[in-house]
């Protein structure tokens, strides 16, 4: 079995049991996982992607990142709502509401007995 570079990240947090910048966390895992530098360009966009995707990992100011269990709920979570861009609605189509459509003209409606 492989080992993750995720896991890897993981083991090394999990150990040192504080927080670390993402330039030495990529630092230890290039080191544990013997990538030459090219290899190591290949792979850093990737394993920031598993970073930020797996829950066992907290961001933290300046690009540091932690496991989440060193922290409370409180430091780790924080108010998405500002985030939303409530300016683009002004671009979106109406959407009809076809429950408003009244068809009380006979000459409007179709019988469907008459197409056969």
């Amino acid at each position: 079995m492989s080992v993750k570079t995720i896991d890897v990240a993981y083991d090394y947090l999990k150990v040192l049991n504080h927080s670390i910048s993402f330039k030495e966390l990529w630092q230890v895992v290039v080191d544990q996982m013997g990538y030459d530098e090219n290899k190591a360009k290949k792979k850093i966009s990737q394993f920031y992607t598993d970073l930020s995707l797996d829950s066992r990992f907290t961001p933290l100011e300046n690009n540091v990142w932690d496991l989440k269990s060193n922290h409370k709920l409180s430091e780790v979570m924080f108010d998405t709502s500002s985030l939303l861009d409530e300016s683009d609605d002004e671009d979106e189509p109406e959407i009809e509401d076809y429950d408003d459509v009244s068809l009380e003209d006979d000459e409007k409606r179709i019988d469907l007995d008459s197409l056969e």
